[in-house]
């Protein structure tokens, strides 16, 4: 049976996306379909916990959530919000900046123009979410400022039936100007980085996992204002699908740890090479200086770790950054 109503549990019906529930099979979970939200699961708990009780969502992270769960893959079935996900996800949550906003935006634009060669008929509703915009207001804002910098162009009206309720939407057809296209281009080839970087790593390691949240994350961000993702971040661990490659191709560095020798970090930190990107290779220090690391990376600039030397490793990796990205910290009086 199915509740026809503004019930997502993420969005709320925000600008009035509608949404329909159902019941899993072999869950303890309640499923929605939400046409801002996409398809997924919410497990019995996290809807107590995160969704009906004390710890309810600010705007903020509602909208970063409903962006996270947009653009989970789904090729291995709907995503699950679980409270211990919640736990992990809620405290750094935040959406995408402008820049990368416009990026995504013009990303869906030219996949559609490339695919289908005509323009793309822009819903607030649906899309507003897809490329992480904290609401509609602010997606109205970044179309007419990429329209007002010719990088969006009319390309002709369109009417389509309306999906929530009678009669049609009529709009325009958006497309991409010929600086648009070289935005597009550059995109795809990865020359686009966006205000963050990608950590490839090993996960399910108490410690490098403690490491990574507690040391690695707060200090490049609190150093040099970039935020630092990993995988499951973005997308199923374990996953190794498009919007892994997407998150790499966008990102302005990338950190990738070998200390356990992990295939999945070693095929991250080729992807990145072969993109240009700035890879800093990272190992906790007592397995570098015991077996190293395979030998076509350990010649490359290694940023050593270890629990026992958390400061000399921020300095360290402050410093490689700085030099990666011709970073340099102001002068001080």
């Amino acid at each position: 049976m199915s509740d026809r109503a503004n019930a997502c549990a993420i969005c709320e019906g925000a600008a009035g996306a509608v949404c329909t529930t159902f019941q899993v099979s072999g869950k303890d979970a309640l499923g929605f379909a939400c046409e801002a939200c996409g398809e997924y699961e919410v497990a019995r708990t996290a809807l107590v916990n995160w969704f009906g009780g004390t710890r309810r969502l600010d705007a903020r992270e509602r909208a970063a959530l409903a962006h996270r769960v947009r653009i989970t893959d789904r090729s291995s079935g709907r995503p699950l919000v679980t409270t211990f996900w919640l736990d992990q996800f809620v405290p750094t949550a935040r959406v995408p900046s402008p820049a990368l906003q416009a990026a995504n935006l013009i990303r869906v634009v030219g996949d559609h123009v490339s695919h289908t060669g005509e323009g793309y008929f822009i819903d607030g509703v649906r899309d507003a979410t897809l490329i992480g915009s904290f609401n509609q207001m602010m997606f109205d804002q970044l179309i007419r400022e990429l329209t007002e910098r010719k990088v969006l162009i009319n390309a002709g009206s369109a009417t389509i039936p309306n999906p929530r309720g009678p009669g049609v939407l009529s709009g325009r057809l958006h497309g991409l100007s010929l600086d648009g296209w070289e935005r597009y281009e550059a995109e795809q080839r990865g020359k686009m980085a966006g205000k963050y970087g990608f950590m490839a790593m090993k996960f399910g390691d108490v410690e490098l996992d403690a490491f990574s949240e507690r040391v690695i994350k707060p200090e490049v961000e609190s150093a040099i204002g970039y935020t630092v993702v990993d995988l499951r971040n973005v997308s199923r661990a374990g996953v190794i699908d498009n919007l892994m490659r997407e998150q790499i191709r966008d990102a302005a560095f990338v950190l990738v740890d070998l200390t356990h020798d992990n295939f999945g970090a070693y095929w991250e930190a080729g992807y990145a090479e072969g993109l240009g990107k700035p890879v800093i290779y990272l190992c906790e220090r007592t397995k570098f200086e015991r077996a190293r690391t395979h030998f076509d990376t350990n010649h490359c600039t290694t940023v050593l770790w270890s629990i026992s030397e958390e400061d000399q490793f921020r300095r360290e990796l402050v410093a490689t950054l700085r030099r990666s990205l011709n970073l340099f910290a102001k002068e001080t009086d």
